[in-house]
């Protein structure tokens, strides 16, 4: 019944109300939206690459002028970095997880077959196994007889015998579960699955986040002028053992500059700076509507208590103890913040269609749609608890005092 005659003093009043329920509506809309956007960017930043990432650090090798013996120079620089001691093992390769670059290839199940998988191409010797810390689920990795060498001025590489390919990609390419074993075929050429190794993330963060983790590991020496060298150090040894490595380089030749020196924490800060701040600025965002939204809600509802202060002096003249005041009001905010919420809800649905369609993100579960209306139904009775306090101290007396 008090609904009833709320909503007949809302009719009177329904400006105020209709533009507030507006407000709740495309906060609700903007909010679980944005919320779910940021999460879906802090569980991309918290996804695991599949590396020894606190004791990983990599730099590149620029030799200067053309040198023409860099087979030699690497292996010697190779030979050096892995007898420094705290040093696990090192290699050299073209690109990391997180490092953006690197190549992708299409593995085929069969030969010429259009219908292969995309994936990451990682060139690897016989220690990046040890270097990186990868996981070995199934098979073995490459043994030194198998490494070709590869020229990165070399558009495509000469064949390799076998590959390693992540959990990932096997299941994409044989999701019956036997990928170990078979063959597969690179432009053309044929490679045998040897191992396959749990998680190694590719490169570039672009793409389906189902796709991040498809990439095959290549046996080859990666001989250039630029090559990406690879350091693992033993536990609580990284940056010492960084400095050791630089010093130990310099001293063997000079004529070379080492640039974009990172640990491997530092290179993921650094790739994942575009999601941490999308995520800062939407919580920000959120953060600035609910307060706006719950100011809009104090403003009104303390104007409606100015406007009512007769009726609600009348009110507790004729018995209404603070607590029917306080009741009214709350049922009154319940009533507009509802209504908004409704039409809050179709508005979120549509707009994490249209995100969905135009940025290829997932669809926002109806848990956030939830919780983004308990939010603001609650937002809105925490709103209205001071204006409705100072309706319920209207003492009853004002009456007698206005007539």
């Amino acid at each position: 019944m008090e609904a009833l005659l709320i909503l007949s003093a809302l009719r009177r009043n329904k400006t105020g109300a209709v533009l507030i329920a507006l407000q709740i509506a495309l906060t609700l809309a903007i909010v679980s939206n944005s919320l779910h956007v940021a999460q879906q960017q802090v569980e991309r930043m918290s996804r695991p690459t599949g590396i020894d990432e606190a004791n990983v650090f990599s730099f590149y090798n620029i030799w200067a002028g053309d040198p023409q013996d860099l087979e030699s120079r690497l292996q010697t620089d190779l030979a050096a970095i892995r007898s420094t001691p705290g040093v696990v093992d090192g290699f050299a390769t073209e690109a990391l997880p997180l490092t953006g670059g690197g190549y992708s290839t299409t593995v085929d199940r069969q030969r010429n077959d259009r219908s292969g998988v995309t994936a990451a191409l990682y060139p690897m010797d016989d220690h990046g196994l040890a270097t990186l810390g990868l996981r070995l689920t199934a098979g073995r990795w490459v043994t030194a007889d198998e490494i070709v060498k590869w020229n990165g001025k070399q558009q495509s590489p000469d064949a390799a015998p076998v590959a390693l390919v992540t959990a990932a990609l096997a299941k994409a390419l044989y999701p019956e579960g036997d990928a170990l074993g078979r063959d597969i075929y690179i432009s053309g050429n044929q490679l045998r699955i040897i191992g396959i190794v749990a998680r190694l993330e590719a490169p570039s963060l672009h793409g389906q986040d189902e796709a991040l983790e498809n990439s095959i590991i290549v046996p080859y020496l990666w001989v250039d002028s630029a090559p990406l060298y690879v350091v693992r150090a033993r536990p609580g040894q990284r940056d010492r053992v960084l400095r050791a490595v630089q010093q130990r380089l310099f001293a063997i030749r000079r004529d070379r500059v080492i640039p974009n020196i990172r640990t491997f924490t530092e290179t993921r800060t650094r790739a994942y700076q575009p999601f941490s701040a999308m995520a800062t600025i939407l919580t920000v965002v959120s953060s600035v509507l609910l307060v706006t939204t719950a100011v809009g809600l104090i403003g009104l509802t303390s104007f409606w208590v100015s406007q009512r202060r007769r009726q609600i002096g009348i009110r507790r003249a004729l018995g209404a103890r603070k607590f029917h005041i306080l009741r009214y009001f709350h049922i009154e905010n319940v009533l507009v913040v509802g209504a908004g919420a409704l039409v809050g809800v179709a508005l979120a649905v549509a707009l994490n269609l249209f995100i969905v369609r135009q940025f290829e993100m997932g669809r926002m579960p109806g848990e956030f749609i939830v919780a983004g209306v308990l939010l603001v139904l609650c937002l809105g009775q925490l709103s209205v608890i001071g204006p409705a306090l100072r309706a319920a101290a209207i003492p009853p007396a004002l009456v007698a005092r206005e007539t």
